[in-house]
């Protein structure tokens, strides 16, 4: 179980949050986000990076034999392995949201990025738009977005940047350093 609490909003709070909570996180990506990190980069995934949905899911197994929980009052969502076992994160990353973003929302899903340098994409999950937020020790690592008249590139460390990531194709630039990047988005529920 991580223990954390926010209290003054300050970059110093969010790095020890990182040194606290994120990088106590073991994971690893799945299939799906491994797969479009060998696409889009002719590489392999690194060891020492993940992608990971805290939240919902529409995928109901986890093996043969496992099943996620089903989310209440949800139509065919499941929890995800990270929402089961540390459904603690929830409330810390509404402390973030509402200390930190400069438009108030309910969390409901985050995707948990480390120095995961994510290709050209659009978000299949998502619905509407997105905020993002830069957290950890790194240099370099700008978000842009292909917009119909131009790119943007923003500079999301310790920065809420908001986008509709299922509308337009993003990206992000190289970095170096450790790099973690939290996605708040809301999901389709499939019918």
């Amino acid at each position: 179980m991580f223990q954390f609490e926010f209290r003054d909003g300050s970059k110093k709070e969010l790095d020890n949050f990182v040194e606290t909570v994120l990088d106590k996180i073991k994971a690893k990506s799945g299939t799906r986000r491994k797969k479009m990190y060998a696409k889009g980069h002719g590489v392999n995934e690194p060891s020492n990076c993940f992608s990971i949905s805290y939240g919902f899911t529409n995928f109901k197994y986890l093996t043969k034999t496992m099943f996620r929980k089903e989310v209440q009052g949800k139509s065919n969502l499941y929890e995800t392995t990270l929402l089961t076992h540390h459904p603690e994160l929830k409330t810390m990353f509404q402390q973030i949201v509402d200390l930190h973003c400069p438009e108030h929302f309910k969390v409901e899903q985050v995707q948990i990025n480390k120095n995961w340098w994510s290709p050209p994409h659009r978000d299949n999950g998502n619905v509407g738009e997105s905020w993002i937020l830069g957290l950890g020790d790194y240099e370099g690592g700008e978000t842009v977005v292909e917009y119909p008249d131009n790119h943007t590139e923003y500079d999301i460390k310790y920065k809420f940047i908001k986008f509709n990531g299922s509308k337009y194709t993003h990206w992000t630039k190289p970095f170096s350093g450790t790099r973690y990047s939290l996605v708040f988005y809301q999901s389709k529920e499939k019918k």
